[in-house]
């Protein structure tokens, strides 16, 4: 398998959804991936005590199939290590990334497990847990919960399979893992609705105890999956230049935040719009839901113009950051 393009350079950086675009991301992620530790062992010279069979193995399967998001918090984590010079807890992580399990490459749905006793949970919970002014914590949610979420994920889908599957068919290549956690119930504290990070790439956590049905599950869906795709698009490029110290106001937080994340938040706006219209222009909504679609519709059109307003204010766009939100912006202008 090579890295080649499968779909136009146009469609590469287009607005809509595209899963045959996701598999050609994926697949550079893996080889982006294969190449640098292929590299970091060429530079060990066996100082890493890998077993070169499984190793090899290994930079096989990266080439060929898709792999569980663990892979890539582990690769990171071991970089680090390699940095501060301290070979022996990178071998000890590369070890364990290579008896992560091979992956189907289907959409998993799983229950966090206790962070506090269970390492991959722990894994899954500081790697989402990036932002030092605005920390939260994750724990495991209840069996109803799970429940519930799991019922209104499978909705989600329906909707979409129905009304707008090309969205449902990206999310799908998109994501190896829908992790279901709770937030804190203390209401002074800070909690979360979804999470996702780029060294887990594929996959999201969601707070099980949302309680906005089919259609925010939709939305929520659509939100971080577009995450996830500008992860994918900003592995060789980064979509602004602004410093990451600089910090402006924000469409969905009240705190000022860097501009990359402003920039994600106006994107990924523009796509829970997107996503509500498929839906509400299909007409498979029911009646009970299409005047909330429509409130939603103008909610996410606020926050995606107080969004860019700011990027066009502040932003010190790539090429590829000025590509990407070109979509976002003419598909907004053409929905007004």
């Amino acid at each position: 398998m090579t890295d080649t393009l499968p779909v136009t350079p146009a469609a590469l950086h287009g607005f809509e959804p595209s899963a045959e675009r996701v598999r050609f991301l994926d697949q550079r992620m893996r080889l982006r991936l294969q190449d640098s530790l292929r590299y970091i062992a060429d530079q060990a010279q066996g100082q890493l005590g890998l077993d070169q069979e499984r190793f090899q193995s290994f930079l096989t399967r990266l080439a060929q199939q898709p792999v569980s998001p663990l892979i890539f918090s582990f690769y990171s984590d071991a970089v680090f290590a390699i940095e501060e010079d301290d070979l022996e807890e990178a071998t000890r992580l590369f070890r364990e990334m290579l008896q992560v399990p091979a992956h189907s490459g289907a959409l998993n749905i799983s229950a966090l497990g206790d962070p506090a006793e269970d390492a991959i949970s722990r894994r899954y919970a500081r790697f989402i847990d990036t932002d030092p002014s605005a920390p939260f914590e994750v724990f495991p949610p209840s069996a109803e919960a799970t429940t519930n979420c799991r019922a209104q994920i499978t909705e989600a889908f329906a909707l979409m399979d129905a009304g707008d599957p090309a969205l449902a068919a990206e999310i799908r290549a998109l994501l190896r893992e829908i992790v279901l956690a709770a937030g804190t119930e203390d209401p002074k504290a800070m909690t979360f609705d979804g999470a996702s990070a780029f060294m887990l790439w594929g996959a999201i956590i969601l707070n099980a105890n949302r309680r906005d049905g089919a259609l925010g599950m939709v939305q929520m869906l659509a939100h971080e999956s577009a995450h996830n795709l500008l992860f994918g698009w900003s592995a060789d490029e980064t979509l602004v230049e602004n410093p990451p110290g600089a910090l402006y106001p924000s469409p969905l937080r009240v705190d000022p935040r860097p501009m990359d994340g402003i920039y994600h938040a106006t994107f990924v706006t523009a796509r829970m719009h997107r996503a509500v219209r498929r839906l509400l222009d299909s007409g498979v909504l029911p009646p009970a839901l299409q005047e909330k679609a429509r409130q939603e519709l103008a909610h996410n059109a606020a926050l995606f113009a107080k969004g860019m307003e700011t990027v066009e204010r502040h932003g010190q766009l790539t090429p590829l950051g000025e590509a990407v939100i070109h979509g976002a912006r003419d598909y907004m202008a053409a929905s007004a």
